[in-house]
C-alpha cells in the first residue's frame, strides 16, 4: 500500500474513532489481531474488539476527547504521529473522581500497518501531566523537569 494511503488510515483512526468515537470504524482500519505496545499507564490492549471496549469505555470517561495531529510522517509500512488530546475529565479516571477539569497532553506514536490496516501501535503519552492535571501529583514550577510523584 502506498504511503499516502497508510498515512490515510492512520488520520481516519484519530479523526473518526478517536475524536468522532466511532469504533465500528475500526473493523475497516485494523486488523482483528492488532497488538498494542503502550506504556504502563494506559496499558497494552490485544486484539481490536479489546481496544474497541477500551475506546468506549474511555469516551465515558473523558468527555469530549479530541486528538490534534501536529505532524505525521511515514516511511513504508510505518507511519509515527506527534499529536495533542484535549477532554472534560467526566468519569471516575485513574481513581480519581470527576473534577469537570479540562485535561490536555501531549503524546507519540508509531504505526505498522499491513495490507491497509493497522496491525501493531507503539505509544507513548505524557501521563505525568494527566496525573498532575488530576491533582494526583505536586505541580511544578515552569522549567522543573523533575518527576515527583
Amino acid at each position: 500500500m502506498a504511503t499516502a494511503d497508510n498515512k490515510m488510515v492512520i488520520h481516519r483512526f484519530y479523526e473518526e474513532v478517536m475524536c468522532q468515537g466511532r469504533i465500528e470504524i475500526l473493523d475497516e482500519v485494523m486488523d482483528e489481531n492488532f497488538v498494542d505496545h503502550g506504556e504502563a499507564f494506559f496499558g497494552s490492549p490485544r486484539g481490536r474488539e479489546t481496544l474497541k471496549q477500551g475506546i468506549a469505555m474511555t469516551h465515558g470517561i473523558l468527555a469530549g476527547l479530541t486528538v490534534t495531529l501536529e505532524e505525521i510522517i511515514a516511511e513504508g509500512d510505518m507511519v509515527g504521529v506527534r499529536g495533542v488530546m484535549r477532554c472534560t475529565h467526566g468519569g471516575t479516571f485513574v481513581g480519581v473522581a470527576p473534577t469537570g477539569n479540562e485535561l490536555t497532553w501531549t503524546g507519540n506514536a508509531m504505526f505498522r500497518l499491513s495490507e491497509g490496516k493497522i496491525v501493531e501501535r507503539w505509544f507513548n503519552s505524557d501521563s505525568i501531566s494527566i496525573i498532575r492535571q488530576l491533582g494526583s501529583a505536586p505541580a511544578t514550577e515552569p522549567g522543573d523537569n523533575s518527576y515527583q510523584v
